[in-house]
């Protein structure tokens, strides 16, 4: 039964507490993070304190993305940087802004979202594990007590002056005890929380580490402030929001954009080059976070730049920082436990209740406690399995990995990228041309054959390399190009092939040329010249063509679809005939998985047929079924051949079974006025034949003496109406009535009518030597005749 997908659920409050925990620690290092880009792009502080409440309450709203949280983010500072320096004011940037926004809402529109598939994955994880070593050597200096450069851009060496080993080098010649105190205690928390022991705690495992970190880091300060105020950090070593001491003073921290700039056509280039710069980010980090999810969730990009338009167009209207999707944010959250975008809301919620509420509080928090959260982060994004599971898959995806690590280290985050996906696509135009055919050679029945399958994807510049595998091709033989699994092949390609097939017949060559579905029946249709052996293909390979369709409509439909069908118990076991061309599953409108199946000609139970017996015993031991059907089917071939008496082959034999019901109810039979009426009759009697079978099997048999809840149906299915109906087989009842008529022993004065249980169907002649006197079960008679001595 077709099943439609569960539509994505905007809201989903199941995984509360654990989003709860994401929003609050994401929050704590987005504050420092918002100053510090706003510090270094030089737009007034709380530009960056409005970005990152937009950014949650806004965008996380709109968009469809489960664990990702956007706000301002250092890739955007050069961008803002030089806007401002061709505006000459941050209102003027604003409005460059909201114009920005408007361009990614358009992009959304026109469905500009495909970019981000043009990024190979081990790209994105070489962004990743980029990011990771980037926020673990940023965090040195922190964690020394080196504070005042508060954030860096995302690049290990930037161009606008110092490096990493200047600021650690400084760093340690002003070392502080107390932060590195700090930081050692909120690291042991850290790593403590990650313990299997803590883990499992039923208190300590709700609490959230970096929470812990933090309160700790707070009250160490403090502590040290009570023991000497020149031990305590303060000033740039701490969190450092603005705080407004009126209403009046907080309600200018929103500022309106400079309209007048309107007809300025800087205010456009800039809107462009910050569309461009937060977009790209944006979906590089969607796809970077939805491989981060613990439930793989995917992002819709085209909805994704809508929402982010929309939050840039609102942050430049209320005086904010332009902003995107922001990795480090977002993976600390879910790090923290952040399953939702509800992760988002809280997390941009706490953002603004703390200018609002909780300005000084929050200024006491060190920043050598958020630099050990910030550096396990950067642990996880960076493990060595990452390293070593990526170079495991291969060179193709290792080598750009490891380029665009060191791209991204040298440069910048979208440099890096833009130098890495070049590097990929080089490895994949590379394998493309090494596989884009495989050639082999083996003989059928004394003749060459020479196969040539076709890649995925087949251009000009391997058109040389196929034409050459071409003309080594032995006179006398057979060729067959197989592109059923190509999506493309370049024209050229194709006219080489065709072209080639004039030289083939002159030697003798029998050239097959297999295409995918109608592209190939087009093909066979517009060639004059193709032999019939070729054209004999065509349904055969169109049945590949019809797998695709149908694996694409099934996926389009729920794409979890073939997870769920692979994870099927089966509960019925359906014992079917190989003539009915209609699936199980489609007759009873059951989901895939869900009925076991077996097939033979005339849907017959044989006790000498392994194949039933085996699929028989598995189902009741190994799947524990409880119910099997044996089906039959109006206009069965298997049991017309039988009724028409005809050879047939094998299959006579195999249909004895047949005839013997059809001759044992041939008085019933007899008694029907047409042929029609007698075949679908027999079909009927055929069934329940077997049925009784069925119940004399050992496996069967088992089942009962032991207690099992095993129940054996027999139907018929109508090819015409396609309804099924239950025949209603009582396989005890009419073992009881057969008891009472049919059942003798051999005694020395002929037959003796026996009482009691039989467990052997009425349609079987047998002999059971157990006992005083063999027991012999017959088959009834059409007259009342003495029976005799067998």
């Amino acid at each position: 039964m077709p099943t439609t997908p569960t539509p994505p659920r905007d809201w989903d409050f199941s995984y509360f507490k654990s989003d709860v925990q994401g929003g609050l620690v994401s929050f704590l290092v987005a504050v420092p993070l918002c100053l510090g880009i706003a510090l270094a792009s030089g737009a007034p502080l709380f530009a960056g304190i409005i970005a990152g409440i937009v950014g949650g309450l806004v965008v996380g709203v709109l968009s469809r993305s489960a664990v990702s949280i956007s706000g301002p983010e250092a890739g955007l500072i050069l961008v803002v940087v030089s806007s401002m320096s061709a505006l000459g004011s941050f209102k003027a940037v604003q409005l460059a802004i909201c114009v920005a926004g408007l361009l990614q809402v358009a992009l959304g529109v026109a469905r500009a979202g495909f970019i981000s598939n043009f990024i190979p994955t081990s790209v994105i994880k070489g962004m990743l594990a980029a990011i990771g070593i980037i926020l673990i050597l940023k965090q040195l200096p922190h964690l020394l007590g080196y504070d005042l450069d508060a954030v860096e851009s995302l690049a290990l060496f930037p161009w606008t002056g110092g490096n990493i080993a200047a600021l650690v080098e400084h760093a340690v010649g002003q070392i502080n005890g107390t932060a590195v105190a700090i930081a050692a205690a909120s690291l042991a928390v850290l790593l403590a929380w990650e313990r299997p022991g803590l883990r499992a705690h039923p208190v300590l495992s709700k609490i959230p580490a970096a929470l812990v970190a933090v309160v700790l880091g707070v009250l160490l300060n403090e502590a040290a402030r009570a023991l000497n105020p020149a031990f305590a950090l303060s000033g740039s070593h701490l969190v450092q929001l603005p705080v407004p001491g009126s209403v009046a003073e907080f309600a200018g921290l929103f500022t309106l954009p400079d309209f007048s700039q309107l007809t300025n056509p800087n205010v456009y280039t800039s809107a462009v080059a910050i569309a461009l710069v937060a977009s790209v980010e944006a979906l590089l980090s969607i796809e970077a976070t939805d491989k981060l999810d613990p439930l793989q969730r995917k992002t819709p990009t085209n909805r994704e730049l809508k929402a982010q338009g929309v939050g840039n167009l609102v942050s430049g209207l209320l005086g904010g920082l332009p902003l995107t999707s922001v990795i480090v944010r977002s993976s600390v959250s879910i790090n923290a436990g952040g399953r939702t975008k509800l992760a988002a809301l809280v997390h941009s919620s706490f953002l603004l209740l703390s200018v609002l509420l909780l300005p000084r509080l929050l200024n006491l928090v060190p920043w050598a406690a958020l630099a050990a959260i910030l550096l396990i982060t950067g642990y996880k994004l960076a493990r060595v399995s990452v390293f070593r599971e990526t170079f495991a898959a291969g060179l193709n995806e290792f080598l750009p990995f490891v380029v665009t690590i060191v791209a991204i280290l040298l440069t910048d985050l979208l440099i890096g990228i833009g130098i890495g996906a070049l590097a990929g696509l080089f490895f994949i135009l590379r394998e493309t041309h090494r596989n884009a055919h495989f050639a082999q050679r083996y003989t059928v029945q004394g003749q060459e054959h020479t196969r040539i399958s076709l890649g995925e994807h087949v251009s000009f510049l391997n058109k040389a390399s196929i034409l050459s595998v071409l003309k080594d091709v032995p006179a006398d033989s057979t060729v067959e190009i197989d592109a059923t699994n190509s999506a493309f092949i370049d024209r050229d390609v194709v006219n080489a092939i065709e072209n080639y097939r004039e030289t083939a017949r002159q030697r003798n060559i029998d050239l097959i040329f297999m295409r995918r579905g109608d592209d190939y029946a087009q093909t066979v249709a517009q060639q004059a010249h193709v032999s019939g052996k070729e054209a004999d293909f065509e349904a055969y390979y169109k049945l590949f063509d019809n797998n695709r369709n149908w694996v694409a409509e099934k996926l389009r439909r729920n794409p979890r679809f073939f997870e769920a069908a692979a994870q099927q118990a089966p509960r019925f076991l359906f014992i079917g005939c190989s003539d009915n061309h209609v699936s199980v599953s489609e007759i009873t409108g059951t989901a895939p998985g869900k009925v076991f199946v077996h097939r033979n000609v005339a849907n017959l139970v044989v006790s000498t047929d392994l194949n039933l017996l085996s699929v028989l015993h598995y189902a009741i031991e190994t799947l524990q079924i409880r119910h099997i059907i044996v089906c039959g089917h109006y206009g069965c071939r298997g049991v017309k051949t039988a009724m028409q008496n005809t050879e047939a082959g094998v299959v006579t034999s195999w249909l004895n079974s047949v005839r013997e019901v059809m001759h044992r109810h041939q008085h019933e039979l007899g008694s029907l006025e047409t042929e029609p009426e007698r075949y679908r009759r027999l079909v009927e009697l055929n069934v329940i034949e077997q049925v009784y079978n069925l119940h004399q099997t050992a496996a069967v048999q088992a089942a009962h003496r032991r207690g099992a809840p095993l129940h054996l149906h027999g139907w018929v299915y109508d090819i015409h109406g396609g309804t099924i109906r239950d025949l209603e087989v009582d396989v005890r009842k009419d073992f009881a009535e057969y008891d009472t008529i049919f059942r003798y022993q051999v005694v020395p004065e002929g037959l003796r009518k026996l009482p009691g249980e039989l467990y052997q169907a009425p349609s079987i002649y047998s002999v059971h030597a157990g006992g005083p006197g063999a027991v012999i079960a017959i088959p009834p008679f059409d007259n009342d005749d003495a029976l005799g001595v067998p």
